[in-house]
């Protein structure tokens, strides 16, 4: 799960993205809630995906919440390629200063949320004699963790705070993202030749590095983007039509998705940018309340996401050294456990994130 740039106070017409993210942030929680049925790294025996409280109504999320992270990519795309491909491309933002700033945002939680794991890990690991969940925690992979680069390498050993994992890849995009923009390869027919390639290597099974698929997902996130961008040049008749056009293409997908007739990831590349196109176009709030509130939701979901499990790792942590169990199938804890940590979340954002972002920026090259 990635941590886009938020748009601007100002620009209330993207409030859509920050609902989309919170979306994003909930499925990859509910996704990960199963690590609530592991001891060490598999789950107990006899675990089926139905015993996790509201499976019904939760049931997709439950299932197939991983998809979030193919969904980030995409917000991720939209954002950098609305906010810098220009810039980039004309030259006024410079290499340092664009690698500064994404690392004043990404970093600082990052290593608060590295170290956090690690009390809890040896808790765990004394008590059990095994690690909890991620099994590759050595000093090869702390460094890796430390760089932000646990998964450059692409053998998917995943460590210490697993989900960081996104986002280190989408670090490497971020590199190429910069240096397609500083050649000028910013045009339509060119972010479709990236989204082409980056196909095509993946349906040829070439490689299972993540990155092919983040280069995929970033770029489709870049192409909705400039069709967002040409939708807004249009008649309003024509805006509605292609919106009509895109809900039905969204419940057609949905419909072959239950009738196991379209394999997940192609619903993500479908759902991310249809969904991205009818969220900006229906949540428009004209309460500075709601604004605010909606901004508030999209900030807390890069904390959500690294917060997670360190809070699951600790719970897991206790109950084991403890001789006790958390009544995990039950609604009441998965209610509190998502409360828990988007209030965590929250109050990272606002101590911890934009603070140190702010401190970090003073040393920012111009």
């Amino acid at each position: 799960m990635t941590a886009p740039q938020t748009a601007p106070r100002h620009e209330a017409a993207l409030l859509g993205l920050e609902v989309l993210r919170f979306v994003c942030a909930v499925s990859v929680l509910l996704w990960h809630y199963q690590h609530f049925f592991v001891f060490g790294a598999a789950h107990v025996a006899g675990f089926t995906p139905a015993q996790q409280p509201l499976y019904g109504p939760l049931k997709p999320f439950y299932e197939a919440g991983w998809l979030g992270v193919q969904t980030f990519w995409c917000l991720s795309g939209f954002i950098f390629f609305w906010k810098y491909a220009q810039p980039v491309a004309q030259g006024q933002v410079s290499a340092a200063r664009f690698a500064w700033l994404r690392f004043s945002r990404l970093y600082p939680l990052h290593l608060v949320t590295l170290l956090a794991v690690l009390p809890g890990l040896f808790w765990y690991r004394h008590t059990n004699g095994v690690d909890f969940v991620y099994s590759h925690n050595d000093w090869p992979h702390f460094l890796l963790q430390l760089g932000l680069a646990s998964d450059w390498p692409g053998r998917n050993e995943w460590s210490f705070n697993g989900p960081i994992w996104s986002i280190s890849v989408e670090v490497l995009v971020y590199g190429l993202f910069f240096a397609l923009c500083r050649l000028g390869l910013t045009r339509l027919w060119q972010v479709l030749a990236v989204i082409g390639v980056a196909g095509a290597v993946y349906a040829s099974k070439r490689t299972e590095h993540p990155i092919v698929l983040c280069v995929f997902f970033f770029y489709l996130g870049a192409l909705t983007q400039l069709g967002h961008a040409w939708l807004a040049t249009q008649s309003a008749a024509l805006r509605r039509t292609l919106l009509v056009l895109a809900t039905v293409a969204l419940a057609a997908g949905t419909a072959l998705l239950w009738a196991g007739r379209l394999k997940p990831m192609f619903y993500a590349a479908l759902l991310s940018p249809v969904a991205i196109w009818l969220l900006l176009a229906t949540v428009q709030p004209a309460s500075k309340r709601v604004q605010a509130t909606l901004e508030t939701l999209g900030h807390t979901t890069y904390a959500s996401y690294l917060l997670h499990f360190p809070v699951q790792l600790t719970l897991m942590a206790a109950a084991t050294a403890g001789g006790f169990s958390w009544p995990v199938q039950e609604a009441w804890f998965l209610l509190a456990f998502l409360g828990g940590v988007f209030t965590l979340a929250a109050l990272s954002y606002r101590r911890l994130e934009v603070p140190a972002q702010a401190w970090l920026r003073r040393f920012s090259p111009r």
